[in-house]
């Protein structure tokens, strides 16, 4: 029986005792960004401006893969998770089964996840991943019947075929945890008591998640009016969040080994480095990320490009350490 249950770790370390983290607790890999979707609640939907910003799109290179792979042995401890999705369709990567394995062989304690919209996974594929070691995944379904899907998702699906077979991943899994979710834009009242019924069988969790305005630049309010609900079907933070939490214990490096701030910088406007060239131990605590980790929690977001724009923290923010903001700027200050 699967629980009615959101994303968030019950298990999270208190952030404002452990920071500076000398290793990031969890990698996040663009290994691909481009995406075979078009979701109305996506800035994938949003051609005409991905045109105009000259944003590349494209999969990860399996050989800067394993680099990054290898690099994380230079951190002192291990990373928690690996998480091999960021803004695009993982499976649109060829090689998605083979960076399982070979994560998995280097660094056999780390978790590693996906989250997908299961459009091109097939009953081989699955098993594939699967055997390559895959511990949780994230099945991203767009609606509960055909016509809504096919709206919703932006692009001509075989919507029965989809269903198949993530049906078919979840009763031949072995020891991959599911979590399926569907957005609340895409159900009725009765859709969702049949997405919880048909998932109760085969899911680990499931969840209707509220959309929100997650992406700096890109509109929804033509979708869905703010209704003071959070992505997680809890209030909305009344009072904005000062600090945000995401550069002090996550790494993110889009398709083309760029190290951004965070993966909800879909625009690629910063750059901490390049994972080609450097080490990632060496950008990890590399003084321009500590400059940005510094001007964090001196109270300055809203006068970033990037963070100025960017409403997605009292959304979703499930750490919060304004209050200890003082303290940890002084833990920074003998550091690059």
């Amino acid at each position: 029986m699967a629980e009615i249950k959101d994303k968030r770790s019950i298990e999270r370390t208190r952030l404002e005792t452990v920071i500076p983290l000398e290793t990031p607790f969890e990698l996040q890999l663009a290994v691909a960004s481009a995406c075979n979707f078009r979701c109305t609640y996506c800035f994938q939907s949003d051609t005409k401006y991905l045109k105009e910003a000259e944003l590349t799109k494209g999969v990860m290179n399996f050989e800067l893969y394993k680099k990054i792979i290898d690099d994380l042995d230079e951190f002192p401890n291990k990373i928690k998770v690996l998480r091999l999705m960021r803004e695009g369709e993982p499976l649109v990567n060829k090689k998605f089964p083979d960076m399982v394995r070979y994560a998995k062989k280097k660094q056999p304690s780390v978790k590693i996840d996906t989250t997908t919209n299961a459009s091109l996974l097939t009953p081989e594929l699955s098993d594939e991943i699967i055997d390559a070691g895959l511990d949780k995944i994230f099945f991203s379904i767009q609606a509960m019947n055909a016509e809504t899907f096919t709206t919703i998702a932006g692009v001509k699906t075989d919507f029965e075929k989809i269903f198949e077979n993530v049906i078919y991943f979840c009763e031949n899994r072995k020891n991959c945890k599911v979590y399926v979710k569907v957005p609340d834009i895409a159900v009725n009242e009765s859709e969702r008591k049949e997405f919880f019924q048909l998932f109760d069988k085969y899911a680990d969790q499931m969840f209707i998640e509220n959309i929100f305005p997650a992406w700096p630049n890109f509109d929804l309010d033509a979708l869905k009016r703010n209704d003071g609900i959070g992505y997680y079907d809890t209030p909305l933070r009344s009072d904005p969040v000062v600090v945000c939490t995401l550069p002090f214990y996550d790494l993110t490096i889009a398709h083309t080994g760029i190290i951004t701030a965070c993966s909800i910088d879909w625009e690629h406007k910063t750059n901490f480095g390049d994972a080609k060239k450097q080490s990632l131990y060496e950008i990890w605590n590399s003084k321009i990320f500590n400059d940005f980790r510094r001007m964090q929690l001196r109270g300055e977001r809203f006068e970033n490009e990037l963070c100025e724009k960017c409403d997605a923290l009292e959304y979703c923010e499930p750490d919060i350490i304004d209050d200890y903001a003082i303290t940890l700027l002084d833990k920074y200050k003998y550091l690059p």
